[in-house]
């Protein structure tokens, strides 16, 4: 072994850093982010770049495949028409009555599933079926129940009250029956969730609160509800930006009928896009989508998330 090697072996290891040259420093330094960068690559790849071509299409008129020049807010005018107030209102009104049915009936399960019950494994299995049914299939499946000529319940209400209904030919009772088929789909992703939080909760917390005389209720608005609070509100994010990107289920189920009443957003940008090909008032109806979500999302961790935690860190 020569002198050089020998000497290099004896260096401590802070004074053989500091003999190194600026170079081999300077790739030791960036070696971390050379790995990540196949990955953020890829990953800018398939988020980033949409929505840099949504805001270009938006702004820019088209002839079906083919982008034209600048258009300005021109793609953005047939939102503000009777027909696109209309689908704001159908949206909100999916999204908003969808989230709030969805998070109290999976937050009810979750309180019954965590209760040491008899049966509790094969309730939780028929509890978690909807989420094992596809939506074509589950649009489908509520569309035969509401059939008015051979539907179970129209058949129901006929024999026992003696009326005839039709719930997805009716304006209002279309957006309900759309909402209900929405929250038996989804209501199992949401308990899963709820589900996991609740069972992170220290016993030890309910034990303490039953010493000092809680009652249950007491038990669950101070320290069930506000321990899994940000898990809620996570699943609140998650869910309205699934609704608000839902197309199956409305195109399947009503078409988006009766009378536009069912006709959301997300159909909306569907059905102009690869229906119409209008992919200049797609894009921009797509662009308001994702400011709606940005705004939504911002607010809910403003306002649950954050502050959740701050009083829970208290």
């Amino acid at each position: 072994m020569g002198k050089g090697a020998q000497r290099l072996m004896t260096m401590p290891a802070a004074r053989r850093v500091a003999e190194r040259g600026p170079l081999r420093k300077l790739l030791e330094a960036a070696q971390p982010y050379l790995l990540l960068a196949p990955a953020a690559v890829f990953v800018l790849g398939i988020t980033v770049y949409p929505i840099i071509q949504l805001f270009y299409v938006a702004f820019h008129s088209t002839n079906y495949f083919q982008v034209g020049a600048f258009n300005g807010v021109a793609n953005f005018a047939p939102l503000f028409s009777a027909s696109g107030a209309k689908s704001f209102l159908a949206s909100a009104i999916f999204v908003i009555a969808s989230d709030i049915l969805t998070l109290a009936l999976a937050l009810f399960l979750a309180l019954v599933m965590e209760a040491p019950l008899r049966g509790r494994g094969l309730l939780r299995t028929l509890i978690m079926v909807p989420w094992l049914v596809s939506l074509v299939v589950t649009a489908l499946l509520w569309q035969a129940l509401l059939d008015p000529n051979f539907g179970p319940i129209a058949h129901l209400t006929l024999s026992v009250f003696g009326w005839t209904v039709a719930p997805l030919g009716d304006e209002t009772t279309a957006m309900m029956a759309m909402i209900m088929a929405n929250v038996w789909r989804s209501y199992p992703f949401a308990l899963v969730l709820i589900l996991a939080a609740l069972q992170s909760i220290p016993s030890e917390l309910y034990e303490a609160a039953r010493l000092d005389g809680a009652s249950r209720w007491a038990e669950f608005r101070y320290i069930a509800l506000p321990m899994a609070g940000r898990t809620i509100a996570v699943v609140l994010i998650l869910l309205t930006f699934e609704y608000f990107a839902l197309v199956t289920l409305p195109f399947v189920m009503t078409s988006g009928g009766p009378n536009e009443a069912t006709y959301v957003l997300s159909l909306r940008i569907w059905r102009e896009a690869f229906t119409n090909y209008h992919f200049g008032y797609s894009a921009a109806t797509g662009v308001v989508v994702f400011l709606l979500n940005l705004a939504l999302s911002v607010f809910y961790i403003r306002h649950f998330v954050l502050k959740d935690a701050q009083r829970v860190s208290r």
